[in-house]
């Protein structure tokens, strides 16, 4: 790990120990004051930062700060206190982040807590009755739920509540003259598509692919290839680079396209990437290639505009583009995309914020007054998110913890 990279890595691990709050068997972390355990602010989501960190050889703040992540979430897992269903925001996610854990560290307890969280998911899961107004999503929904099952479902029951799943997913897609699409609420009073990953299409097809995958399901991966072609016809093509429409139809109050992880090319690449592993065919490296060439082309880090890109953290901004990039790069070698990288962490180094408890990053909200926002400790919006992309990018060897994140 590079000196300054490493030492930021360090003081960013620093900070987040120092806003943590003791709870239950360990510590965990507050959004809007109350303590949260989920995998996009909580403590899930501050042990899946430590768990990159880790893997990239950091050590010091991170491994106490880990410590009390991990304590807190078996604790949670032995006491069966089930939260929300969503994989970002609840029980999910907690499986997630142990399964994460304990794939890096070889931690037998968190290995088994994680199993004995998917276990309960997976029974809520069959005994759920069908409701065609649920939400689909990868954040709030199905897609996401099964991202949390698929990799357990050498356990009968959890397959089986993935298959379920999968199938009434595929059962919920929309026919449309592109392709196959997904409406985050699938009910007649929500008018719009968010094709993207977070929210729609793009994290639905991924989900379904992967249970494809593991379970020997080709239709599923059938559905999935589907819906990736109508992404591909979506797309905008501004000087030869490519992203999906952030909304469908568009609104006139929101930009026409957004180029983050949870709405843009930054996570519609993690489709193209998966399908061009189980089925290859010439246009998914295309798809690939345009998403990058789309990244190219949005100048980012640099803010155009108020409102542009005023985001330096892994769901909506700097960190997410450049995770992507690290993987592509473990996945091809292309040193190019090493360099971008590095260009990317140079600019949200020199935007961390320093206190006297280390260091944390603020993004903007540039209709607010001030127009920056409150640091957050968490993974998808905060510093832990932030950190274990710094750290891995020392490491580019080594792989990333969920490659659809």
């Amino acid at each position: 790990m590079s000196a300054v990279s490493g030492d930021v890595v360090g003081q960013a691990f620093a900070w987040i120990e120092s806003v943590a709050v003791a709870a239950d068997g360990g510590l965990s972390w507050a959004e809007d004051g109350k303590p949260s355990d989920d995998l996009y602010v909580g403590t899930a989501s501050v042990l899946l930062g430590c768990t990159e960190a880790l893997s990239a050889g950091a050590c010091g703040a991170v491994t106490r700060v880990a410590a009390g992540a991990r304590d807190r979430l078996l604790h949670i897992a032995s006491n069966g206190a089930e939260i929300e269903d969503g994989l970002f925001e609840g029980w999910p996610g907690v499986a997630v982040a142990l399964r994460a854990w304990a794939d890096v560290t070889g931690d037998e307890a968190a290995g088994k807590a994680a199993a004995t969280v998917t276990a309960a998911v997976a029974e809520r899961m069959r005994r759920r009755d069908d409701d065609p107004a649920r939400c689909t999503d990868v954040i709030s929904g199905d897609a996401g739920v099964l991202l949390a099952l698929v990799d357990d479902c050498a356990d009968p029951a959890v397959a089986e509540a993935a298959v379920k799943l999968a199938d009434g997913l595929a059962g919920l897609a929309l026919e449309r003259p592109d392709g196959l699409h997904w409406q985050m609420m699938m009910t007649p009073e929500y008018e719009h598509l968010l094709p993207g990953f977070s929210h729609g299409t793009a994290g639905v097809a991924y989900a379904l692919a992967r249970v494809g995958e593991t379970l020997g399901r080709t239709d599923l991966i059938d559905v999935a290839v589907r819906a990736a072609d109508g992404l591909l016809a979506l797309g905008h093509q501004p000087g030869g680079g490519w992203a999906v429409p952030l909304l469908i139809p568009p609104k006139p109050d929101r930009p026409t396209v957004n180029f983050g992880w949870c709405h843009g090319p930054t996570g519609t690449l993690r489709l193209f990437a998966l399908l061009d592993t189980l089925v290859p065919d010439p246009r998914w490296g295309r798809g690939i290639e345009a998403c990058l060439q789309g990244l190219r082309d949005s100048r980012i880090p640099e803010r155009l505009y108020p409102g542009y890109w005023d985001n330096v953290a892994r769901c909506c901004g700097t960190a997410g583009v450049g995770q992507v990039l690290l993987n592509r790069h473990h996945a091809t070698g292309d040193p190019s995309l090493l360099a971008w990288s590095q260009r990317l962490a140079d600019d949200v180094i020199a935007r961390r914020l320093t206190t006297p408890a280390g260091v944390t990053w603020s993004n903007v909200e540039h209709t607010a007054t001030p127009p920056d926002l409150p640091p957050e400790p968490g993974f998808m919006q905060g510093s832990a998110g932030v950190a274990g992309w710094l750290a891995r990018l020392d490491t580019p060897g080594s792989g990333p913890v969920l490659p659809w994140l």
